[in-house]
């Protein structure tokens, strides 16, 4: 079996780190032939034998003549080496083709043994009791060689996005040429500290990061993680350095005053505080400023992130997970969704796609920004129709019982050129969630009878609320506001007016299907779920917002940390005033005496600012450092 074909079978199991070694192993294998035949060149010499990949992660013990000979190809002159490698490039390219076949590869039965041994030797195991859960409590896969049950697998394949992908401008360039994409210069990447980045992609005017900007990641405390997750996941929180975190109480102090000055400076002075990026690009969104410019804003934010990654924690893998009830971790969550808002805009509707399922990976169970709902949105947009339908096959770790995923679907089989299952699955969405319809076909203006949408079948069963929504008016709503455009195309209109014309018939039948009825009961409620409330509050759907509890409209909430978790773990908040609801938005308490906005009108605000920020300071234990010593200080703050 060749090399490659081995590290696919790694992969689909669930082995990403050994196929990530097993991919270092054989670039170390090529680089080890091409240097033996640079310097055999002048004289014949036998080649050497292709080396175990499973030998070489196991650390085993290799022959002498193996040992000797990997020693004598590590002596030749490096210079030597390339020059010889650049000379004959083409040459030895065959040659490795060549040699690579000719020493024999693994079959199958011999690489399922070889995984067998080596899977028991891999430090802290997890093995899988039959109820499908780890065993001794844990039901995340730490350990390098967990064991992923079948339901983990599928569930994960579903969450793996495709690094090449993520990058906007080179799905720009796919679509439009390079002439599309304005040259902002040479990018600049962050092989001196040591990363490899797929979620953001630094441009050349960006300024300069000397260090890591203050935001890390480590791995959760045993403690600190929920029991019972069925996912397998890693689990991994953000932390704040004790310099970001004296930063902080600048950037606090502005938002507290409403200073979009305030916001400015700090993102001059630190252009790498992540916080402080992401309320600017906001405010420029909501000013009419540079759309461009803010969302390079939330790139350089997610770039500061991916710099402070756990070396262990991988993105786009499927199985890395964040604890959102941190406050320094939510801001990741926000920065992606955000980022996506920003890729959708720009109609990189793929990069869109593959940062929506990272989004989701992050807490697949919980979702906290209601990933699940745009990510069918963006599926249909970058024509991954297929997805569609294996997602609502496959998924099991949340409730995909939602209009979106039921009408998605449905389109998905159509787009697919399923015209039977298409209508079939259409009829199934409009018989579960018939209230869709008349708001659907009148805002898509699909041409429909107004007898036909006013039909009782199609009407909400419970009175509304003028004062909210109930929690399926507002799902309906917001798939909706979103799939519009979709159906407004003369084909889908014609499949729509045939799927409900099909629908009628059934109605005719069974006057009260199972299905409207069952979903009218789970979801006819005003109790909105807050990762939903949550997602209505960033997704700038200014109609939905009015229809949230009230609750929700006036709890206390920031634009940088849109409605906080109940079992909210933030230091700052406790700095500035003790639990959630205590304080109002735009108050807070200094030894022990509550502030208002209105405090820093006049004469003596200016005093109350600094005072306030010295006594957070003092709070928050994080001092002022050396200027030398801030990863988020400009060049400019540098060279006064």
């Amino acid at each position: 079996m060749s090399s490659r074909a081995v590290k696919r079978l790694l992969k689909e199991r669930g082995y990403d780190e050994l196929a990530e070694s097993s991919a270092h192993i054989e670039r170390r294998e090529r680089e080890l032939q091409a240097q033996e035949q640079a310097a055999s060149d002048s004289e014949e010499s036998t080649p050497p034998a292709k080396a175990n990949m499973f030998d070489l992660l196991m650390g085993g013990d290799n022959d002498e003549s193996d040992s000797d000979r990997s020693e004598a190809a590590i002596e030749v002159k490096p210079v030597a080496a390339v020059e010889g490698r650049r000379r004959t490039k083409g040459k030895k390219k065959g040659k490795g083709k060549k040699s690579a076949t000719a020493g024999g590869e693994q079959t199958m039965e011999e690489f399922e043994a070889e995984l067998a041994k080596l899977q028991e030797h891999l430090p802290e195991a997890t093995a899988v009791a039959e109820d499908g859960r780890a065993e001794g409590g844990r039901g995340r896969g730490e350990a390098l060689g967990v064991v992923l049950t079948e339901e983990q697998q599928r569930n994960r394949a579903l969450l793996v996005a495709d690094a090449k992908h993520l990058d906007a401008e080179a799905e720009i360039r796919r679509m439009f040429g390079s002439a599309a994409v304005k040259d902002k210069g040479r990018r600049v990447g962050a092989a001196s500290l040591g990363k490899r980045l797929t979620l953001s992609h630094p441009k050349a005017n960006w300024p300069a990061m000397r260090a890591q900007a203050g935001v890390e990641m480590r791995a959760a405390d045993s403690e600190a993680e929920r029991a019972g997750d069925p996912t397998g996941g890693s689990w991994f929180v953000m932390e704040h350095s004790g310099r970001f975190r004296s930063v902080q109480t600048e950037f606090l102090a502005a938002v507290m005053t409403h200073s979009a000055d305030g916001v400015a400076a700090i993102a001059h002075h630190h252009p790498y505080h992540v916080d402080a990026l992401l309320q600017l690009s906001e405010i420029l969104k909501q000013t009419g400023g540079d759309f461009n410019e803010a969302g390079e804003l939330v790139e350089r934010a997610l770039y500061a992130f991916e710099i402070g990654f756990a070396p262990r924690f991988s993105a786009v893998s499927g199985t890395g997970r964040l604890d959102f009830r941190y406050v320094e971790s939510r801001t990741l969550y926000l920065a992606l969704f955000r980022h996506m808002q920003f890729m959708a805009r720009r109609g990189c509707w793929r990069t869109a796609f593959e940062v929506n399922k990272v989004l989701l990976s992050l807490d697949p169970v919980m979702d906290p920004y209601g990933a699940l709902l745009t990510l069918d949105f963006h599926a249909l947009k970058s024509r991954q129709y297929e997805y569609v339908g294996q997602f609502v096959r496959d998924w099991t770790w949340s409730s995909v019982d939602l209009p979106n995923w039921a009408y998605s679907r449905a389109l998905a089989a159509f787009m697919e050129g399923s015209a039977a299952q298409s209508r079939e699955l259409l009829v199934e969405a409009i018989l579960e969630f018939p209230t869709v319809v008349p708001v659907l076909c009148s805002k898509a203006n699909v041409g429909v009878d107004d007898v036909v949408l006013t039909h009782p079948y199609f009407q909400d069963e419970v009175v509304p609320d003028a004062s909210a929504l109930t929690h399926m008016q507002l799902v309906v709503q917001l798939f909706v506001e979103r799939h519009t455009p979709l159906y407004r195309t003369p084909e889908v209109a014609r499949w729509m007016q045939e799927g409900l014309l099909l629908a009628l018939e059934r109605i005719a039948v069974d006057a009260a299907p199972r299905s409207k009825h069952e979903a009218q009961k789970r979801l006819c409620t005003y109790v909105i779920p807050e990762n939903i409330s949550r997602h209505v509050l960033v997704a700038d759907l200014e109609t939905l917002k009015a229809g949230l509890p009230e609750d929700i409209r006036t709890a206390e909430s920031f634009a940088f940390d849109p409605l906080p978790p109940r079992d909210d773990v933030n230091v700052y908040r406790e700095i500035m005033g003790g639990e959630r609801g205590g304080l109002m938005p735009g108050t807070f308490e200094i030894d022990g005496e509550v502030y208002g906005l209105e405090d820093f009108e006049g004469e003596g605000g200016e005093g109350l600012l600094q005072q306030m920020m010295n006594f957070l300071r003092v709070r928050v234990g994080g001092g002022a450092a050396d200027v030398d010593d801030d990863p988020g200080t400009s060049s400019d703050e540098a060279a006064q």
